[in-house]
């Protein structure tokens, strides 16, 4: 959600924006939660086509900026890669996973409402 998100505000701000998505927990290949589908969608942003996959070296090598949802992710990363550190930020605060069983689209609507307001606060916006 977050890159979809990350896409659409730079689409929207006219910047040129690389943008990929990993995680630290990720099950390759797993599929987009549905629900997150949905709640991207009401957005206009299609993520459906979407899939999980690990953070690794070459990702982080690739990107001129890491920005996780929560503070913990951002430390383990550097952590696992203390020489990649400096690229590596975090949100001004966690964003909680919706991903469970009794999750509903509400949840993933305030998770996405969440991260659009954090990602507009990044400084990569700024002219």
């Amino acid at each position: 959600m977050a890159s979809g998100l990350a896409q659409k505000i730079a689409a929207a701000k006219g910047t040129n924006l690389a943008v990929r998505t990993a995680g630290v927990a990720a099950h390759a290949r797993r599929p987009v939660a549905q629900l997150a589908v949905e709640a991207m969608k009401e957005v206009g942003v299609d993520i459906s086509q979407d899939y999980s996959k690990p953070v690794g070296r070459d990702l982080l090598r690739w990107a001129d900026l890491a920005v996780t949802v929560e503070k913990d992710l951002a430390l383990e990363l550097r952590h696992r890669h203390p020489d990649m550190a400096g690229k590596i930020r975090h949100l001004d605060a966690d964003v909680p996973d919706p991903l469970r069983a009794d999750a509903a689209l509400a949840d993933y609507v305030n998770c996405r409402s969440l991260l659009e307001e954090l990602l507009l606060k990044l400084p990569i916006w700024r002219t």
